[in-house]
C-alpha cells in the first residue's frame, strides 16, 4: 500500500484538487489498514475458537 499512495508527488492543477487527492489517498490508506487489522483479529478469533473445540 505504501508504494501505491503517490506520497512523493501530487500532480494536480489547483490547491483544492491537491487537498482532495491527498485526503482521498489518506482515506484509502486508512481503510486498507482497517481491513488488515480486521483480518488479523478475525484470524486470532478463529484460532482461539478452534483451540477451545479441539482442546
Amino acid at each position: 500500500m505504501m508504494n501505491s499512495m503517490d506520497a512523493m508527488h501530487v500532480r494536480t492543477i489547483g490547491l483544492y484538487r491537491a487537498a482532495a487527492k491527498i485526503g482521498l489517498t489518506n482515506l484509502t490508506y486508512n481503510m486498507m489498514c482497517c481491513v488488515q487489522l480486521k483480518k488479523t483479529v478475525y484470524a486470532v478469533f478463529l484460532h482461539d475458537q478452534y483451540a477451545k473445540v479441539m482442546g
